[in-house]
């Protein structure tokens, strides 16, 4: 069976004294003399104390009390049976149920004779009784209530009791279930302020799939104090029943250190794993040196606790490849890749999960809760609290002590003070948890660490391994992933190293120690303007680090300093420099005071030349330099360089070479289009830039960027002369080409296999009008970005490896194209073609976020993304919807592939910039299973001031894997679009509608809730008609509602026969058509619509039976209006051949077929009266 995981609070779970082990809800008239008697009679027998509700004790007095007993037990049990849902009173029961399974109550259900999926969507019996419901009961929200849980309770795992399944043999389960729980019901978790916990419990709990019989680890690691062990032990209290045994093993690397240690750690493992008694029976416990093996038999749980080698793993547990089916193995560490060799060895799945800081939110909650006992700060420290939390950087360790530290402090005085001396002196608590890492590292890594921590931060990690190559003489990759794996550093999405700040605090007060005990300073690091360097021992110093808050004259004495390897300043003015010490490997001086380098350096040693900035000028002296080692320059902003000279001589190995906004940057010496080694090339906004390189062999050249060059690229023809710029074959390796204001696509571009290994190409503001066969000259593009090319009529056959276009800006490109492309993506991922819906195109998202309670992860991967300007969705989209959500069903494990489009709007406001940029999130939910699919940032070109664009956005998906997630015929599936604005002060974005190209079973029925809201508008309007344009309505779905239940002011004379039926099946048809609309919208102008598409459809209708006889028609007053001119004509499907007045039942069935297409009116006037 499938055992339940509780969601909510988890860590929390019901740690007030439960009174009753178990409660039981059951429907009395299906199970009370069999199932659920023999079930409370075997728990009793076994000591299992039960409340049994008594359905003839119900009363309204009783209520209260029956609720406090079910929360005051520690499992509840739901026996679902043909009548339960007919008892209102069960169903009170199953919300309170679910109430407290989120504060971390557990629910086990079992489904007697009935399947799942009949509560879960509410079919036969289960359907019945909510139609019942919904007529009789007063309390609509309490049904719609009933339902969503119904919903939710058939998605929690559960028993599945048919007449093949012996009961004995169920309860039996039951009963042991209950008895796991009973005996584990002593929490190690004892968190007092458990924030930010639920939201990772459920992240890991995707990954640990309780459901599926793997043997699968879960390894969690991250920072140090970042609340591993408190995870670890929230995930345990929460699933530790669902195991036939299960152990938490702390401290594992601490009590791994010596022989009693391990053997401790062995008897704590198997007494709760095998029980005491087994381990006589084994004999091995004193055994140090021999692996035990796990039962095999046994379903079990295991979590080691702060692990940092893989012996200590292996030491014990044994052989996992002899744990049984459906085991756990959960491990917390601060080296991520410690354990990676687990996964081939033992033959199991194999997890990662890297624990994250805590949010702004949650910060600010955790931080208040130990500094103010309270979620929130008290008035006036609201900014002083932001501060603390900005320091502390998420980091849940810090945020606890600091916050204890600050309580009760009531003087904001105090706070700030503390706070700058914690920015001074990092609180030795704080820094005893960190510095365990740094412990762990051998001599090398630490001098590496510091050394990153202390110069190197915010370098690119390739820079920082050739620096590091360069000073200890072999190559670092394997150090810095160590430090990687061990949470000290971290690469950002842009290739640099970073660290937490409170990390580089602890290396600072590390360096600070080593100098006091050593009496040498290796590393002199100065923050502030008090900053001095020392007078002696300068010869020591290997690196320095001057960053100041304000420019300011200082002296520096370089010539002692002849091991100095690292230089970075920062708003320093020295202007005396004659002298740069030959072992340097790293020049970062922004603003460098002088025009050249110094006359007598000797750089032989030299990686990265990084002076942005600065007053250097290239010249004479500088060509002077011989740099063979150095690889990266940057000379960004540096307004004196007007000539870049010979860099073969100089530097031949040269790897990035960065000149962007070199403003008088006029020429660039051949030499350089000749560099073997070059593979960053940026020369943006180099406006003055007339001469480069004619001829560029440049094999390794990856990124090239001219953007913003207008004086080079005013050039007519570009690559029509051999004496101008030759692209062709000779730049192998180019992966990206921007390419902007061209008149004519370069020729020498329009070539077979130009690039061969380009990948992104971007067209901008260019007048072309064509684009060449790309498919041939670009056979690896993945991705083709064009914009605000005005005159570019059509897009090619892409490669079939494209995976992502996007085309705005361009006015002139035909339809055809567009269709072109559309049809492209579709025949890359196979799609069907001519599928339809059975319930039609016109589809409403039923569902809810609350309906999706798991957040069981699958496979949800975008293999291809097309962005062009439109308002319409094709009408090949066999479901389509208003609004971000849409749904439909299937009834296969593997989601077919399919193609999911929205259409935006982005309505700019006063304020006018040129892009906005944002997020998007596509989230899916099947069966209350969630995947997702997040974006990076995403751009848009903004509108002109108060205008708006429209853009559709298709995204395809293959086949994505269900595997574990049973489907049942018709199984529900919900795409949801999100998109998070960047700039909402720039323009406002907004999802109008979606749609899905899918092969569905989606069932041509209405839901039950549809059935009932179409059977009351029948029953009213058989009795009373009232005039349509007499009503005032604010909205939509008050529109609705004055139809459904008319106020007595509106009701007029009775209509004919004909009139009314012809009344009635319009009108079921037209608010069909605008029930999801009508949750939404308040516009006056739609509800206008609405009540002329009614009056339309009558005349239409009169018109085609041309009723010329009965004085009964001819004297009635008809209750609707004549239509405004200019309206189009609706098309109706009702056709009768007579006058005889057709059954209301089956004049409704074409207007309920949402395969009719019913087509909007515009907006209209304002109705007039009579």
């Amino acid at each position: 069976m499938a055992f339940p995981i509780n969601k909510g609070d988890s860590s929390s779970s019901f740690t007030h004294q439960c009174r009753y082990d178990v409660f039981v809800s059951f429907g009395g008239k299906d199970t009370r003399n069999n199932f659920t008697n023999i079930l409370r009679g075997i728990l009793n027998h076994h000591g299992i104390n039960i409340f049994l509700d008594d359905e003839h004790l119900r009363s309204k007095k009783i209520l209260d009390k029956l609720f406090k007993a079910i929360e005051s037990s520690r499992i509840s049990i739901i026996v679902f049976s043909e009548n339960y849902a007919f008892s209102t009173w069960c169903l009170k029961e199953l919300v309170k149920i679910l109430e407290c399974e989120k504060k971390g109550q557990i629910v086990l259900p079992i489904f007697y004779m009935v399947d799942p999926s009949e509560v879960r969507n509410q079919k036969g019996k289960f359907g019945e009784a909510l139609t019942k419901h919904e007529t009789e009961c007063k309390d609509k929200m309490e049904v719609q209530k009933w339902r969503i849980a119904l919903h939710e309770a058939g998605n929690i795992g559960g028993w599945h009791c048919t007449k093949d399944h012996p009961q004995f043999t169920l309860i039996k389960e039951v009963f042991e279930v209950i008895s796991r729980v009973k005996l584990n019901y002593t929490k190690i978790s004892d968190v007092k302020y458990p924030v930010g916990i639920d939201s990772r419990v459920e992240d890991i709990n995707c990954l640990l799939d309780i459901d599926s019989n793997d043997v699968r680890m879960v390894v969690i690691h991250g920072l140090p104090g970042i609340g591993k062990t408190t995870i670890a032990k929230a995930i345990y209290d929460l699933i530790a029943y669902r195991f036939e045994g299960s152990s938490f093993l702390e401290n594992v690397k601490e009590n791994s250190s010596t022989n009693d240690g391990k053997c401790r750690l062995r008897k704590a493992l198997y007494f709760e794993i095998l029980g005491g008694g087994t381990l006589k029976e084994l004999g091995a416990i004193k055994r140090i040196n021999m692996r035990m093996e796990m039962p095999q038999h046994k379903r079990i749980l295991i979590i080691l606790d702060d692990v940092d080698k893989l012996i200590q793993v292996t030491d014990l547990l044994g052989e996992c490849n002899c744990f049984a089916s459906g085991s756990r193995i959960i491990i917390t560490t601060r080296e991520e890749k410690v354990l990676y060799t687990l996964q081939e060895d033992y033959h199991l799945t194999y997890c990662n999960y890297r624990l994250k800081e805590l949010d702004k939110h949650e910060s600010r909650e955790l931080f208040c809760q130990h500094a103010f006992k309270e979620n929130k700060p008290k008035k006036g420290y609201l900014e002083v609290v932001d501060l603390f939390l900005s320091y502390a950087k998420g980091l849940p360790l810090a945020l606890k002590i600091i916050g204890s530290d600050l309580y009760p402090r009531d003087d904001i005085r105090f706070w700030k003070s503390a706070l700058n001396k914690y920015k001074r002196i990092l609180n030795p608590n704080i820094l005893e948890v960190l510095k365990i890492s740094y412990d762990g590292l051998d001599q090398t890594q630490q001098h590496i660490f510091l050394d990153i921590a202390s110069f190197l931060k915010g370098l690119h990690k390739d820079v920082v391994e050739h620096i590091l190559e360069s000073c200890y003489s072999y190559g670092s990759y394997c150090d810095i992933e160590i430090l990687k794996d061990k949470s000290l550093i971290f690469v950002d999405k842009n290739g640099k190293l970073s660290m937490h700040d409170l990390i580089q605090q602890m290396s600072l007060e590390i360096i600070k120690q080593e100098s006091k005990v050593s009496k040498k300073h290796k590393r002199l690091l100065c923050y502030d303007d008090a900053s001095k360097l020392p007078d002696t021992g300068l010869e020591e110093v290997e690196g320095i680090t001057l960053c100041l808050p304000q420019p300011r004259n200082m002296q520096l004495d370089f010539g002692r300093m002849t091991n100095l390897k690292y230089l970075t300043v920062r708003n320093l003015i020295c202007e005396d420099v004659i002298y740069l010490p030959n072992e340097l490997r790293l020049i970062d001086w922004n603003g460098f005071p002088l025009p050249s380098l110094p006359a007598t350096i000797n750089l032989q040693k030299l990686v990265a030349l990084k002076v942005p900035g600065s007053h250097i000028k290239l010249d004479e002296p500088f060509e002077r330099c011989r740099l063979p080692a150095l690889k990266y320059m940057d000379f960004t902003y540096c307004k004196n360089i007007t000539k870049l000279p010979d860099l073969s001589v100089i530097a031949p190995n040269i790897k990035r070479l960065e000149l962007a906004r070199c403003k008088n940057l006029v020429e660039i010496h051949q030499s350089v289009g000749l560099l073997e080694a070059l593979e960053y090339w940026g020369l943006y906004r180099c406006e003055n830039l007339k001469i480069i390189p004619r001829i560029l062999k440049l094999k390794s050249l990856q990124w090239f960027c001219l953007q913003g060059c207008e004086s080079l690229w005013k050039f007519p023809d570009i690559g029509q002369s051999t004496e101008r710029l030759a692209l062709p074959s000779l730049l192998p390796n180019l992966n990206l080409l921007y390419m902007f204001e061209f008149e004519n696509f370069p020729k020498n571009l329009d070539i077979p296999d130009c690039f061969p290994k380009l990948k992104l190409l971007y067209v901008m503001f260019s007048n072309i009008t064509t684009l060449p066969d790309i498919s041939s000259r670009f056979p690896q593009l993945k991705g083709l970005y064009i914009e605000n090319c005005r005159n570019l009529q059509k897009i090619p056959r892409l490669p079939s490896c494209i995976h992502t276009v996007q085309i705005v800006g361009c006015k002139s490109l035909d339809s055809q194209s567009s269709r072109r492309l559309l049809s492209q993506f579709a025949e890359k991922l196979g799609l069907p073609r001519n599928i339809v819906c059975p319930r039609g195109s016109s589809h409403r998202d039923y569902a809810s976020e609350t309906d999706f309670p798991h957040n069981k992860g699958f496979s949800l991967k975008i293999d291809g993304k097309l962005l062009i300007q439109g308002s319409k969705i094709p009408k090949w989209f066999n479901h389509q919807s208003s609004g971000s959500s849409i749904s439909f069903s299937v009834s296969r494990k593997l989601l077919p592939s399919f193609a999911f489009c929205v259409v935006i709007q982005v309505q700019s406001k006063d304020r006018y910039r040129g892009y906005i940029s944002g997020y998007y999130a596509i989230n899916i939910f099947v069966d209350g299973y969630k995947g997702l699919h997040s974006s990076t940032t995403t751009y848009f070109p903004t509108p002109p001031s108060s205008s708006s664009y429209s853009y559709l956005w298709v995204f395809y998906i293959r086949d994505s894997s269900l595997e574990g997630i049973i489907l049942n015929e018709g199984t529900e599936v919900k795409l949801q679009f999100e998109f998070s604005n960047n700039n909402p002060e720039i323009a406002e974005i907004t999802v109008e509608k979606c749609g899905v190209h899918v092969a569905c079973t989606c069932s041509p029925q209405n839901s039950a809730a549809d059935k009932v809201a179409c059977i009351r508008i029948q029953k009213r309007l058989k009795i009373w008609g009232f005039r349509v344009e007499m009503i005032q309505a604010q909205s939509i779905m008050e529109f609705v509602e004055h139809i459904i239940d008319p106020p007595m002011e509106l009701l007029a004379q009775r209509v004919n026969k004909d009139e009314f039926t012809l009344y009635a099946a319009a009108a079921m048809k037209i608010l069909w058509d605008a029930r999801g609309d009508a949750l939404f919208s308040n516009p006056k102008a739609s509800i206008d619509q609405l009540a002329h598409r009614l009056n339309k459809q009558y005349d239409l209708y009169v018109r085609s039976l041309e009723i010329t006889q009965g004085t009964e028609d001819q004297n009635n007053e008809s209750v609707w209006i004549d239509m405004p001119i200019g309206v189009p004509e609706i098309q109706h499907q009702c056709h009768p051949t007579n006058t005889i007045p057709t059954p209301i039942s089956s004049m409704a069935q074409p207007f309920l077929n949402e395969d009719a297409d019913f087509n909007p009116s515009p907006p209209l006037k304002k109705m007039r009266t009579p």
